[in-house]
């Protein structure tokens, strides 16, 4: 059968992108379909399962299924190559974001969102993990534009280690890279407000990699502004502490301002843990009506919204019953059929 391979800009040990490429090698190959991982930038740790971007050749009547989250010049010439492309859009997050805080990454940022038109044009299937990113594919131009969403395996989150946090109060849970998207700094004053009026006792676990050591400090110091008490930045942690942390914490937080997903989502919904977050971006679409949403700027707004999902049990049965419903329409049998209609597209249409 025909070969599917996969390309990327950069691949880690630990990133969601790679994780994702290849699980769906994987389901590939299971389909029939032969094909490798290849990536530019390879973390050597996983260097025996992705191959270097200057080794791929395939062959006229192969596919190529490339992944986009940012601008990648290594990549570029593989636009113009005659096989039939499947795009698959991750999102990039607007420069806007990050010129105060790292210009380098500010810069692959906008250039993504430049390019973006050029890839979208010359799939013949491009897809998107929520409405939210295939309205940016349209767009940009992309012909046919397909919704797959990410392949959420919950397996993963059986295994428990230990949780970063420790103490008796109520403990508060922010997953997500410590980026200004993010904003932590409104999570902080949130998070403090709720302590001071309402748990005294309360503790706040940020867990997630940071943007760069200089930005890691600007949050250290927003702990320090905030006046709250039992915060810790746990940084990146094993997937097995970070299930022990979701069991422990009594509601997840986010007050994110763009999200092309979200999948804490659908990890809190896994252990029936609350969720207050703000409407940004794909999230009313992963979230549904499991979310407690918060529709104001007002952050004492937001810490009342902390207390009842801390508090409240009917909230709270209400919340699980309603995520158990959202986590079936993200189930991994939904999504790979949907990746398998992808393909199946591809294969369909003419090569360049």
């Amino acid at each position: 059968m025909t070969a599917v391979h996969q390309a990327l800009s950069g691949a880690g040990s630990v990133d969601a992108v790679t994780g994702q490429a290849l699980m769906v090698q994987r389901l590939l190959r299971e389909w029939g379909h032969e094909g490798g991982v290849f990536a530019d930038a390879i973390d050597p740790r996983i260097a025996d399962r992705v191959k270097p971007l200057v080794d791929f050749q395939p062959g006229p009547d192969d596919v190529l299924l490339v992944r986009y989250s940012a601008y990648a010049p290594k990549l570029r010439p593989l636009v113009e190559w005659p096989q039939r492309k499947l795009l698959v859009y991750h999102n990039v997050t607007p420069a806007k974001y990050l010129w105060n805080h790292h210009p380098g990454v500010a810069v692959a940022c906008s250039l993504g969102r430049d390019q973006l038109p050029v890839w979208a044009r010359a799939a013949s299937v491009a897809t998107a993990d929520s409405e939210f990113n295939a309205a940016e594919l349209r767009a940009a131009g992309a012909a046919e534009v397909r919704s797959v969403p990410i392949l959420f395996d919950p397996a993963p989150l059986a295994e428990r280690g230990t949780s970063p946090s420790s103490g008796d109060g109520p403990l508060v849970l922010a997953v997500g890279r410590l980026t200004p998207n993010k904003r932590h700094d409104l999570v902080l004053a949130a998070f403090a407000l709720y302590q001071r009026e309402c748990a005294p006792d309360a503790r706040l676990l940020c867990v997630g990699p940071g943007l760069s050591p200089q930005y890691e400090r600007l949050v250290t110091a927003e702990v320090e502004r905030s006046g709250a008490r039992n915060v810790v930045l746990a940084g990146s942690v094993p997937q097995a502490d970070l299930n022990a942390a979701y069991a422990e914490a009594d509601v997840l937080l986010s007050m994110s301002e763009h999200e092309g997903f979200c999948v804490p989502l659908l990890e809190a919904f896994h252990f029936a843990l609350p969720v207050v977050a703000r409407p940004a971006g794909a999230m009313p679409e992963v979230g549904g009506d499991a979310v407690v949403w918060d529709h104001d700027d007002d952050l004492a707004v937001t810490a009342e919204l902390i207390d009842l999902a801390v508090r409240d049990d009917e909230l709270r049965a209400t919340a699980s019953e309603r995520g158990r419903a959202q986590l079936e329409r993200f189930s991994l049998d939904r999504s790979e059929a949907a990746l398998r209609e992808a393909v199946e597209a591809t294969l369909a249409s003419r090569r360049s």
